[in-house]
């Protein structure tokens, strides 16, 4: 792939046709700070278009290699390798856009200093997981305090009696075969 500090690669310039090539050179540093908002906005468009298309090229390519479709041409194609690497130098192209974008967007130091201070000046917030003295189980009030209620109808034996003749014995005593 490419590095955001330089130029097409030939390999890339090789992959992408004129415009995309354009597009992609519009997603590097010089050129990329200085689009406006809107022209960003575009070339991000663009790109996402231009993407998904050689991405459903390729996987259309593929199915043709694999003989699952009927070619779209005279002959199937061969492999998708050349589609592949346009999308993938597209989805670069798109990343570097989305990232500018996303930079642009961000608050700046200074409004997440002054939201930090309005919200140190109103005080600690109310915790929704506070108490306020009303009962925890707002629908069972009168709930049991906890398994003490068991203790009382724990059993001895089985439910199916099947202890009855073994008595206490270890299972393992109870387990093993005697002839």
């Amino acid at each position: 792939m490419t590095r955001t500090n330089e130029i097409a690669t030939p390999e890339e310039r090789r992959a992408l046709d004129a415009e995309e090539l354009g597009l992609a050179d519009m997603t590097r540093p010089p050129r990329l700070s200085g689009l406006g908002d809107g022209e960003l906005t575009q070339v991000i468009q663009r790109l996402r278009d231009r993407r998904n298309r050689a991405r459903d090229l390729s996987d259309r390519q593929s199915r043709e290699a694999r003989a699952k479709v009927d070619p779209a041409g005279v002959t199937a194609s061969r492999g998708n390798a050349g589609m592949l690497s346009k999308h993938d130098y597209l989805d670069a192209a798109l990343d570097r856009a989305m990232q500018e974008q996303d930079r642009r967007n961000a608050p700046s130091q200074a409004e997440l200093a002054r939201k930090a201070q309005e919200m140190k000046a109103g005080g600690p917030a109310p915790s929704a997981m506070a108490e306020d003295g009303s009962p925890l189980h707002p629908h069972d009030p009168d709930s049991s305090s906890g398994k003490a209620q068991m203790a009382r109808t724990a059993r001895n034996v089985a439910p199916s009696g099947a202890l009855d003749h073994a008595g206490e014995l270890p299972s393992r005593e109870r387990s093993r075969t005697r002839y």
